[in-house]
């Protein structure tokens, strides 16, 4: 046996030949260490790109599904705006505003957008309903659009071999479904109920801006206004209905409410024994005026409310000189100079009538007592003058200058040239409380105070039936508001507004007090006052809030470069609808304004 040599130990490790490595077998790297970090990584990048995927997927389907609602949604109002040309579709009529709709769906949803594919069996178009009564539109459409994360996580299918979406039992869809929906109602033009709550306070015979040239925001307003009525009613067999509300502090309802209604109290607990809403002979200035004051509770309490013509407390006579046992009218000979000024030609007191507050002469010298204002008038002291001057009991000073004065509202109607000359008639004086305006053109749009429903009690109109049920099939109620600055009581010993007396607060009080609203610190408005534009703000959003929740759409408007202050704009978006509220800061831009509102007040709206 030959034995090879042996090494000699040197004390060192023999030196290998170095050789290049070879790679090794998967068997051997899934042994090692590395690759137990090679499997996690594969993993998690697997994980990681299919979470993007699933991302993709989401974002994508949100895209498609809102463009494929779009498209829904403007041939659904396409669609309606069809149907004039098919009156009546049935049969091959029908076949083909199905097929309308369809194509107005195409137009504005891309072939293969987002890889979306909608059979032609997954469409439908539906009408029901008369024109006469309104018509229901119903479109929808389901379709498909391909995932990306099944390409990463794969699919599970079942014997059939299919992978879709469909969801046959055993397998992972690799398509989502999109499906969009909607419906809108067309209504006949009758079905439109319009008010016009319009600022005519004195502010508005100044110019909306330094563009004189357009002229002053009253005169804008009736331009303004005139377009939208014309706009509205001068469609040939239109039948919406429009209303006007001028206000200031007041509303006058002359004409429009019978003062001898069960909606006024004549006898409440200031004139037990009653006014006379009827002219009295020979006394200037008395008689109604047209205004009302709001209802009280038994604590004085106010409510945002539209109330009904047979509620109780009920509507009470605004009347701005109502003393409790009458006036003493002393008449002085008009002869003048020395002590014929104090010749007395008549005096008598007459109560539960309100009554001219008149002098002659001098009143120092015949010393029949003193002061100064309509304050002074209301405890029956004679005003300090030296020549006639009458105060009556709705506020005017020698006839003019009354709260009431203002131009009364005008009813419901379709008929725009008499609707016109109301709007015509307005003219500027007076300060603002604006939801005095509100309240009046809710009760416009109010059913409870239809003649039908409040039994020949409600507003004057040669259809009983005014304002229609709230339940009537696609009735629009529409009220627009605008006012030239924000709330604004006045003076209590002024001529107008006198919210000591009894307008919008009660009989001799400023009280505004409404314990379920609250301001906008959240202090309950049980001890308001309408001297506070804060309280009467306050009192504002909440009659805004009730009529919107009584469905009524307001859009509420700020007119003028005065009206630009912050608190103003606040209130008037506050009380308007979502989107509907506008700033006009010129003649110009109030008309473009109100012609857009005409514009959107359409006989399709979408109901989902």
């Amino acid at each position: 046996m030959i034995r090879k040599p042996v090494a000699k130990r040197t004390g060192r490790w023999p030196t290998r030949r170095m050789v290049p490595s070879q790679p090794r077998s998967l068997s051997t790297l899934l042994m090692g260490d590395e690759g137990a970090i090679t499997i996690m990584f594969a993993m998690c990048a697997t994980l990681m790109i299919g979470s993007m995927c699933t991302a993709i997927d989401t974002i994508d389907y949100e895209i498609t599904q809102t463009r494929v609602q779009m498209a829904l949604d403007v041939a659904t109002l396409s669609s309606g705006v069809n149907l004039l040309h098919y009156p009546t579709p049935t049969g091959a009529s029908l076949t083909q505003w199905q097929a309308d709709a369809r194509a107005y769906y195409n137009a504005n949803m891309p072939s293969g957008y987002m890889e979306f594919t909608l059979p032609s069996t997954a469409f439908t178009a539906t009408v029901s309903g008369a024109p006469s009564t309104g018509q229901t539109i119903q479109l929808s459409a389901t379709g498909s659009a391909p995932l990306l994360a099944p390409v990463i996580f794969g699919t599970t299918t079942s014997s059939s071999g299919s992978g879709s979406g469909s969801g046959s039992s055993g397998s992972s869809p690799d398509t989502v479904t999109i499906t969009a929906s909607n419906s809108a109602l067309r209504v006949p033009q009758s079905q439109l109920e319009l008010v016009l709550v319009l600022d005519n306070t004195g502010s508005m015979a100044d110019y909306a801006s330094s563009d004189t040239t357009q002229g002053t925001k009253i005169q804008g307003l009736r331009t303004a206004a005139t377009g939208l009525v014309n706009d509205i009613l001068g469609v040939p067999n239109n039948q919406s209905y429009i209303g006007l509300v001028p206000f200031t502090t007041m509303v006058n309802l002359g004409g429009a409410l019978l003062p001898g209604g069960k909606w006024m109290t004549q006898s409440f607990s200031y004139n037990p024994t009653g006014v006379s809403m009827s002219p009295v002979s020979g006394v200037t200035g008395s008689g109604w005026g047209g205004c009302a004051v709001e209802p009280r509770d038994s604590q004085s309490n106010l409510r945002a409310a539209a109330y009904a013509p047979a509620s109780s407390p009920g509507f009470t006579p605004f009347y701005y000189n109502v003393p409790q046992n009458g006036f003493n009218v002393t008449t002085y000979k008009s002869t003048s100079g020395g002590s014929n000024n104090c010749v007395v030609s008549s005096s008598n007191t007459v109560a539960g009538v309100p009554l001219t507050v008149q002098t002659n002469g001098s009143t120092t010298a015949c010393n029949i007592g003193s002061g100064t204002g309509i304050a002074a008038a209301w405890g029956q002291a004679t005003t300090n003058r030296t020549s006639t001057y009458t105060y009556d009991q709705n506020g005017n000073i020698n006839g003019t200058g009354s709260p009431c004065s203002i131009a009364p509202v005008h009813f419901l109607t379709t008929n725009a040239s008499a609707l016109t000359t109301a709007i015509s008639n307005m003219q500027a004086a007076g300060s603002t409380i604006i939801p005095t305006g509100l309240l009046w053109g809710w009760r416009m749009l109010s059913s409870d105070w239809s003649n039908k429903v409040s039994n020949n009690n409600g507003w004057v109109s040669s259809d009983p039936t005014l304002p229609l049920p709230e339940t009537t099939q696609g009735l629009q109620r529409v009220a627009i508001v605008l006012t030239d600055g924000e709330n604004d009581p006045g003076s209590a010993n002024g001529i107008m507004p006198p919210p000591s007396f009894n307008g919008l607060s009660g009989v001799g009080s400023s009280a505004l007090q409404v314990p379920t609203l609250t301001r906008s610190d959240g202090s309950s408005l049980v001890n308001g006052s309408t001297t506070s534009v804060t309280d009467i703000n306050a009192f504002q959003l909440g009659v805004c809030t009730a009529m919107k929740n009584s469905g009524i759409t307001i859009y509420a408007i700020t007119f003028g470069s005065d009206s630009a202050s912050a608190v103003a704009q606040a209130a008037m978006q506050s009380c308007a609808s979502p989107g509907d509220y506008y700033h006009a800061p010129t003649n110009a831009t109030l008309q473009a304004i109100f012609q857009q509102i005409a514009g959107s007040l359409g006989v399709l709206r979408l109901t989902q």
